[in-house]
C-alpha cells in the first residue's frame, strides 16, 4: 500500500483470498496522476464551514444526496479514463458506443467516463442530482429502473452502476433490471466499497435495504469473492476483470479526503449451456 499526502493509496490485492478465478482476473491499475490532482485540489479547496453547516441543516429534512446537490458538497472520485481503458484492455473489451451511468449523483464520476464513449446518458432518483447532470449536459432520466423500466431507442454497450448497489434498497432487482438495457455483447462495470456496508438514505432518514448483498466482511478480498460467487454469478454475469481502486470524498478542513477501497467488477453476460 502506498499513500499520497496521507490518504492510503490500494491498487494491490492478495491472490490468495481471491480465490483462484479472481485472482485470475485482478487487474493491478496503474497509478493515475489525476488522482493525485484530485486529492491536491481537496487539500487546497475543502468544503468550508459555511457550505457543511449548511449541508448539516438540509440533512434534517433531505437525504445526503438531496442535501449534497443543494449545497454542492461531497463530491467523489471512484475510477480515471486512462484507468478505465487500462482495464477494458485486460478484458479485451472496447469503448465507444453508448453508456448508461446509473445513479450517476452529480456527474463527477461520469466525467471520468464519458471520454471513452459517443453518447452518455444518466438515471437519478434525485431531483438536485439530476438537475446537476443536465446543467452539465448529461441527458438524465429520473427513474428508478427496478420500479420503472427505461425506454431506450437502442441499447447501450456500456453500462456503469458505481457505488450504488450498496446504497439501494433493491440491489438484486436493479441488477436483474440491467440485461434487457445492454447491447450484445456488452458491458457492466460494478464499483462498489469493500467489504460491505449497506445503508440506504430515505429523506432524512437512513434505514437497511430490503434486499440484503452476500456479505463476507473478513476483507476486501473475501467479500469481492463472495460477491462474485454469491451475486453476479447466480444472476448470470461473468466478471471478466476485477480491480481495487481508491474511493474518494472531498471533506472538510480537518479531514479533507474520506477513502474507503471500491471494487471494481467488469462484467459481461455469461453465455449459457
Amino acid at each position: 500500500m502506498k499513500r499520497y499526502r496521507g490518504i492510503p493509496i490500494r491498487y494491490q490485492a492478495d491472490p490468495e483470498p481471491l480465490g483462484p478465478l479472481l485472482a485470475e482476473r485482478f487487474v493491478a491499475l496503474p497509478p493515475d496522476d489525476a488522482t493525485r490532482s484530485w486529492i491536491d485540489d481537496a487539500f487546497e479547496r475543502p468544503n468550508r464551514g459555511m457550505a457543511l453547516a449548511a449541508r448539516a441543516v438540509a440533512r434534517t429534512f433531505l437525504s445526503d444526496y438531496d442535501a449534497n446537490a443543494l449545497t454542492g458538497t461531497h463530491d467523489m472520485r471512484v475510477v480515471g479514463s486512462e484507468q478505465l481503458r487500462w482495464l477494458l484492455r485486460a478484458a479485451e473489451l472496447g469503448a465507444g458506443g453508448r453508456l448508461l451511468d446509473v445513479g450517476a449523483g452529480d456527474g463527477n464520476v461520469t466525467r471520468e467516463l464519458a471520454p471513452l464513449f459517443d453518447h452518455v446518458a444518466t438515471t437519478e432518483v434525485s431531483r438536485g442530482m439530476a438537475k446537476r447532470l443536465r446543467e452539465r449536459g448529461y441527458t438524465c432520466h429520473e427513474v428508478d429502473l427496478v420500479e420503472q423500466p427505461l425506454e431506450v431507442d437502442e441499447p447501450y454497450q456500456a453500462i456503469a452502476l458505481l457505488n450504488v448497489i450498496d446504497r439501494t434498497s433493491h440491489p438484486i432487482s436493479l441488477l436483474e433490471a440491467i440485461p434487457p438495457l445492454m447491447a450484445p455483447g456488452g458491458w457492466l462495470l460494478i464499483a462498489v466499497p469493500l467489504p460491505l456496508q449497506p445503508h440506504v438514505h430515505v429523506g432524512p432518514a437512513t434505514v437497511d435495504p430490503e434486499e440484503m448483498l452476500p456479505a463476507d466482511r473478513s476483507s476486501w478480498e473475501a467479500a469481492a469473492r463472495e460477491l462474485e460467487r454469491a451475486l453476479l454469478r447466480p444472476l448470470g454475469y461473468d466478471v471478466r476483470a476485477l480491480a481495487r481502486t481508491p474511493y474518494l470524498c472531498r471533506g472538510g478542513s480537518r479531514r479533507p479526503v474520506v477513502q474507503l477501497d471500491d471494487a471494481l467488477f467488469l462484467c459481461t453476460r455469461a453465455v449459457s449451456g
